[in-house]
């Protein structure tokens, strides 16, 4: 009876029947598991645990058992104490697809993706209709950046569990991610058909409508799964960014402290007491890394305000950003280390902390209000000698220098979406007369020759590749403007205080703002925003005049007498 209740979803009624088994025959292995997936389902977790450690005892080789047990520690979090438990259970039965799944799950919560990818499509091929693993692969080749194989999965899952709301929210997530918005809303509403109260459906929905240009939508979505799930930290998170889209600031940062406990969040638990405003004198403090290198440079403008406050303080950002952040704040300690870098591997000399604060986490303190917003000219130093070199091996042209960048992002931060073809932006700025000048992160090699080739336009190379993030500051600080899509080289050139015009899509993130021609973060920076999805034709125009009007001031500036210069 207890098996058939929870099968049907009534957990009451079955934690009830189990329990009644339990009193006639209190070592009754199944009434123990059975219990335990009750509690499980329903969030006790320590109760669940100890129901299935109970069954696992009376049944030690069974791998069902240990399947389940293990995810109660996948839900505590407890990851090496779950994959524990898979791997026994796969010892004991090595066809258990849920064994390989869930281990697939361990794996993608590690940020291990191509071994997730390869444990779920275990678990596929020991159950070919396996809808949930399909689902869970769909994830994580979402995460890996193969949003076609992503879409084939997604799709997969909605064939074998049609009936699974979840499943049909994934989907929709893939389709968002690869700009079809109408496939996603029918997908939602299929999620919401299946499960009116399903609390994902409704953050979904959030994200599609903030997407598409209706935040009174996208509000309403959220504040009901809020409703429903008071807790939900996607929904709390996806409040929040869409708050800061809209320049609520005094409303918003609360909100988007719940992405400290989002699925993969990439806040880490520093163990240190988090800062929460108190007075810094003869204190020390971790200001830690977390999320992209653009957002470490975002929200880096707040840090003269945080040392203003007085105390010591360490700085971790990424190994690439190291040189260029300790010129830049000479009086903190500038520690540069990998995003998977072991939480306690920290020189020797260095002392205990007496708080920590992620970097996400300091607008909350400093920009609370439009006008908390300094009106700087930079915040970030490039190497002046670099910036030298760089100027003499761009001057021999003889031509106004405007650095480019043409792709941002990834799959999961609309990549596709802000990104466009270097061929149409080279179109458009070349007729201007200016050098181009390559500051596009990666291999970009094959699409510089292209333009080459066809259109008869040499772009000289800068930095290009996978470079140290100091000589792009140099460059981009030795070029006369910039044009850049909403990427790491936006932030870099808006923090070094250096003119620049960005090309915003008709979705963009919280960073830029719903509308308006400008953002606070970075006076110097300009935008120009698609109206329409996919077609940039306007806002190319737009900044071939941009660059056109710019470089024309430059050289009146520079050819006027000095008494007409001031």
């Amino acid at each position: 009876m207890g098996d058939w209740l929870l099968q049907a979803g009534r957990h009451d009624e079955a934690e009830s029947a189990y329990r009644k088994a339990l009193q006639i025959k209190p070592l009754h292995a199944r009434a123990q598991e059975g219990l335990g997936l009750v509690l499980l389902r329903i969030g006790r977790l320590e109760e669940a645990f100890l129901h299935l450690e109970a069954a696992h005892k009376v049944e030690p080789d069974n791998a069902e058992i240990l399947t389940h047990w293990g995810l109660v520690d996948l839900e505590m979090g407890n990851l090496g104490n779950a994959a524990g438990k898979f791997h026994r259970a796969i010892e004991r039965d090595p066809r258990n697809p849920h064994a390989w799944h869930n281990l697939g799950l361990v794996a993608l919560k590690q940020g291990q993706v191509d071994t997730s990818i390869e444990l779920l499509r275990k678990a596929i091929e020991i159950r070919p209709q396996h809808g949930l693993a399909y689902s869970n692969l769909a994830m994580a080749l979402r995460r890996a950046e193969r949003l076609d194989d992503a879409l084939d999965a997604a799709r997969k899952a909605t064939e074998y569990k049609a009936d699974n709301a979840r499943v049909w929210v994934v989907l929709a997530d893939v389709q968002m991610n690869l700009g079809d918005f109408d496939a996603a809303g029918q997908s939602l509403e299929r999620a919401t058909a299946i499960d009116p109260q399903h609390v994902g459906t409704f953050v979904g929905l959030g994200k599609r409508h903030a997407a598409t240009g209706d935040p009174t939508r996208s509000r309403e979505a959220y504040t009901r799964a809020l409703q429903l799930n008071p807790d939900s930290a996607d929904a709390r998170g996806g409040l929040g960014e869409l708050e800061l889209l809209l320049g609520q600031w005094s409303t918003a940062w609360d909100l988007y402290e719940a992405r400290r406990r989002v699925e993969g969040t990439p806040v880490r638990p520093y163990p240190f007491k988090p800062w929460q405003g108190e007075d810094l004198q003869q204190r020390h403090i971790l200001v830690h890394a977390e999320q992209g290198l653009g957002d470490i440079i975002l929200f880096a403008s707040c840090l003269p305000q945080l040392q203003a406050l007085g105390g010591q303080c360490t700085i971790e950002v990424r190994s690439r950003m190291q040189a260029l952040f300790a010129r830049s704040f000479p009086q903190a300690r500038v520690i540069g280390r990998a995003a998977n870098a072991e939480l306690l591997d920290w020189p020797a000399e260095l002392p205990a902390f007496d708080y920590e604060i992620p970097f996400g986490s300091l607008p909350r303190w400093f920009r609370a209000r439009a006008t908390d917003f300094p009106a700087h000219q930079g915040y970030l130093v490039a190497d002046a000698a670099r910036v030298q070199t760089w100027r003499d091996k761009l001057a021999p042209g003889g031509r106004p220098t405007v650095g480019i960048a043409w792709r941002g992002g990834m799959a999961a931060t609309s990549k596709l979406q802000r990104s466009l073809e270097l061929k149409a932006l080279v179109s458009a700025l070349a007729p201007t007369g200016v050098q181009l000048v390559c500051l596009q992160y990666g291999n970009v090699d094959a699409e510089l020759e292209q333009v080459r080739s066809e259109l008869g336009v040499h772009i000289d190379p800068g930095v290009s590749g996978f470079g140290d993030l100091d000589d792009l500051a140099a460059l981009t600080q030795a070029c006369d403007r910039i044009v850049t899509v909403c990427s790491t080289q936006a932030h870099l050139t808006g923090a070094l205080g250096k003119p620049g015009l960005v090309l915003v899509p008709s979705n963009p993130s919280w960073r830029y703002l719903h509308t308006g021609t400008s953002m606070p973060w970075y006076p110097s920076l300009q935008l120009v925003r698609q109206q329409q999805p996919g077609d940039w034709s306007a806002v190319l125009t737009q900044a071939q005049s941009w660059v056109t009007s710019q470089t024309a001031a430059s050289h009146s500036i520079a050819d006027a007498p000095s008494g007409d210069a001031l």
